[in-house]
């Protein structure tokens, strides 16, 4: 039986990242300049210390106070993956919790990539293509 594949293989590595000081409104226009729904939030070494969905910065923009700051609406529980994690573990954890990605970080907690439901999306229709690529033909 063939190693399961890992998250390094799916993993985006081109982040764009906040910090906990960041307000509110500058992850609202990095998200919409990057087509983005998550946003993982660091410290000044890189560690992840937070997640930011597009749901949380509507609801600061909502909030009506002045000065929201991205830590103030990130979730702080963060579940992760690292590199080697086989992809089926991490596609479990996306399905069972309903989450639409996982930051992807080092032993050290240092954040290396996210990897997203369209990543998973991309990888089963190149997986489904290679084991019957005459339906995938009119592409």
């Amino acid at each position: 039986m063939p190693p399961a594949m890992k998250v390094e293989s799916l993993m985006s590595t081109a982040l764009v990242t906040l910090r906990g000081a960041d307000s509110i409104a500058i992850a609202d226009l990095e998200m919409k300049l990057g087509s983005l729904r998550h946003l993982p939030v660091v410290d000044d070494k890189g560690n992840l210390i937070g997640l930011l969905s597009a749901r949380d910065v509507l609801a600061g923009l909502a909030s009506g106070k002045k000065k929201v700051r991205v830590g103030d609406c990130m979730t702080r529980q963060v579940i992760t993956v690292t590199p080697e994690t086989p992809v089926p573990t991490a596609m479990d954890l996306l399905l069972e919790n309903q989450f639409g990605c996982l930051p992807v970080v080092g032993s050290d907690g240092h954040l290396m990539g996210i990897v997203t439901e369209t990543d998973f999306l991309r990888a089963a229709r190149q997986l489904l293509a290679e084991a019957e690529p005459s339906v995938w033909e009119w592409r």
